[in-house]
Parts: structure tokens; C-alpha cells; sequence
């Protein structure tokens, strides 16, 4: 199995992103070959090629799109919402060569809103495919209005869209707040999920911190590994002390 640590969560006890990014190359209990961040945006791309280009390149594997909740307190149109937010996303997407992006959308007061919400999703989805980027939606337990807080919600989105670059963002944590019973739900998900991130719960700390709620052992190994191949996203907060030596039972 493969990983990658999220530069926005992890080693948190670095100030920089840019620092982290040189903390992961240099690390030595474990060998990443690739990172996700949720918020590349405060650093200029500029910047970021120079980070890149004077330390090992890790692969990017993901990255959020800029939350449209602190962008504007309305839903927009979709040229608004090209201007406010795909336009640099993709720009950064590219300068990065990231091929996934996870849409953060906003929050919501009613169901109308949550069905313009969600047509802001396909088109967006449509901005991104003559790019070959995947568009991930992933449902939050952590904003209370937020228009997607059910995986259910989630399949049927992604279902009904027939849009083959939108897929969904499996995080064990969200998973488990908003629903329990992983087995069945990861099951019933197999066909629609782009991305896997992890992190224990309650806490969002260490997967494999046993004070938890998720036996991680038994996802990763049991539920994952028969058909998600791809890179799992580790994001959850630890400093740059923490260990990564137990992702190597996995290797």
C-alpha cells in the first residue's frame, strides 16, 4: 500500500508548509514518495517550483480546491464560481501536476440550495475533465450546515451525475463520526471512490493510535486493499516527532 502525508495537518509544529515539504524529503523512518495538502494556496506557485526544484520532487496527489465558503456568503453562479475558485485551483493543479481536487463547497439552509450546490458540482466536475483531474466530493461531520454530511447523499450524486471524472473522497474519519458500520458502507462505495484518507477517531490523531474507535489494521488491510490501489491520504494532526515507522507493516 502507498501513502502520502497531508503537508496541511501533519507536523504541525512546523510553521511552513514549504518547511514541511522539506521535513518529508528528509525524514528517515519512512520514504515518502508523494503529499497531499488541503490549502497550497498560501504559497505562490512560483514558490512552490523553487521548493520543488531544489529538494527531491514528491508527486502531488491531491489537493483541495479553495473552500467556497470563504469565498462568498451566496451561491454563485457558475461563472462566479469559475472566477472565485476553479480558475486558480486549476491553476495550481497544473503548475503542481495534481490530478486529484477535492471541491470544498459551502454551507447550506435548505434543499433548494443543496440541489444548486450540487449542479455547481457537475459543471465543475466538467471544468476540470478536459484536464484528466478527478473531482472528489467528500461529506463532512465537521461543519454543522454543510451541504453534503451523508455518504448515501454522496453515491447517489456521483450516480446520477454519469460524469466519469467526479468520484467520491473515502475518510475513514468522517466515515465513522457520520455513520459507523464501515464494512457495509466501504462495500456498497467500492465503485464510486477516487480517493482514501485515514485518521483515528474521535481525535483525528494517529490511525493506529488503539485509544480509538476505528481498527485500522483491519481496514486497511481487510476492506482497502482487495480493490483501492492508489495512494491513502494521512490526514491527521501530529507534530514531526510522531512516527511513521508502523506504515512499513504495510509496505
Amino acid at each position: 500500500m502507498r501513502f502520502c502525508p497531508n503537508i496541511s495537518t501533519l507536523f504541525n509544529d512546523i510553521p511552513k508548509l514549504t518547511e514541511r515539504y522539506i521535513h518529508i524529503v528528509q525524514r528517515k523512518d519512512y520514504r515518502f514518495d508523494a503529499i497531499e495538502c488541503q490549502n497550497p494556496y498560501d504559497v505562490s506557485v512560483n514558490n512552490w517550483k523553487e521548493i520543488i526544484s531544489n529538494n527531491k520532487s514528491l508527486k502531488w496527489i491531491l489537493i483541495n480546491s479553495l473552500p467556497l465558503y470563504d469565498q462568498t456568503n451566496m451561491i454563485p453562479s457558475f461563472n462566479d464560481y469559475q472566477q472565485l475558485v476553479l480558475n486558480r485551483t486549476l491553476d495550481y493543479a497544473k503548475a503542481l501536476n495534481v490530478k486529484k481536487v477535492h471541491l470544498v463547497m459551502m454551507d447550506i439552509t435548505n434543499d433548494s440550495d443543496r440541489q444548486k450546490i450540487i449542479d455547481l458540482v457537475y459543471q465543475a466536475a466538467r471544468f476540470f475533465q478536459p484536464h484528466h483531474i478527478i473531482c472528489l466530493i467528500e461529506p463532512l461531520s465537521t461543519r454543522l450546515n454543510y451541504y453534503l454530511q451523508s455518504y448515501s447523499i454522496a453515491m447517489d450524486i456521483v450516480k446520477s451525475s454519469k460524469i466519469a471524472n467526479l468520484k467520491i473522497m473515502l475518510d475513514s474519519f468522517h466515515l465513522q463520526r457520520l455513520h459507523g458500520n464501515l464494512t457495509e458502507r466501504v462495500e456498497e462505495m467500492i465503485p464510486f471512490i477516487g480517493h482514501v484518507q485515514i485518521s483515528q477517531t474521535p481525535k483525528r490523531d494517529c490511525p493506529m493510535n488503539e485509544d480509538g474507535e476505528v481498527n485500522h489494521r483491519y481496514f486497511l488491510s481487510k476492506l482497502l486493499a482487495p480493490f483501492y490501489q492508489d495512494f491513502i491520504g494521512l490526514e491527521y494532526n501530529d507534530s514531526s516527532k510522531a512516527s511513521f515507522e508502523w506504515l512499513n507493516e504495510f509496505s
